[in-house]
């Protein structure tokens, strides 16, 4: 299913506007694939021509962003079975913890190209307040792959 563009509106408006690099994105719970446009880097003055890991992280952020969103509106994450967060906490409620095996195995033009994520498990901790995400990112058809550890915190702050 295609994720709407609402919530892509939402996760996109947390991002300076040369930032949103996130196009489009299709759900099929655990994964979600997106196509990202990235016309020029946010942070580098010339182009390098190819996709690198600070903008890859960009890309992951506003996918990964838009899945739990999309998927917990939709009730399709079972160990999250009615949270509902306030658009205005949802930013400040996810943490990456951990990236583990980043591989660039051939380069990626970045004008355009697709990345999927894959939710591999998700561990509820501290009387289900705190959430870990197991996950899985493939860039390109496996140009560029690794794994994320995410941590969802629902502990008032």
């Amino acid at each position: 299913m295609i994720i709407r563009e609402s919530t892509l509106e939402e996760v996109l408006g947390w991002y300076k506007p040369e930032a949103r690099y996130l196009q489009e994105a299709e759900l099929d719970y655990p994964e979600a694939t997106g196509l990202f446009r990235i016309p020029q880097s946010v942070y580098l003055l010339q182009s390098t021509g190819h996709l690198n890991a600070v903008d890859l992280l960009i890309c992951y952020n506003q996918l990964v962003f838009s899945t739990f969103i999309e998927a917990t509106q939709l009730n399709l994450v079972q160990e999250l079975q009615g949270v509902s967060l306030d658009q205005k906490e949802r930013l400040g409620r996810g943490l990456i913890v951990g990236i583990n095996n980043v591989k660039f195995k051939r380069p990626i033009y970045p004008r355009e190209f697709k990345g999927n994520i894959t939710i591999k498990e998700v561990i509820p901790k501290k009387g289900n307040t705190l959430y870990f995400f197991k996950t899985y990112y493939d860039f390109e058809e496996s140009k560029a792959t690794g794994e994320i550890d995410l941590v969802l915190n629902l502990q008032h702050i």
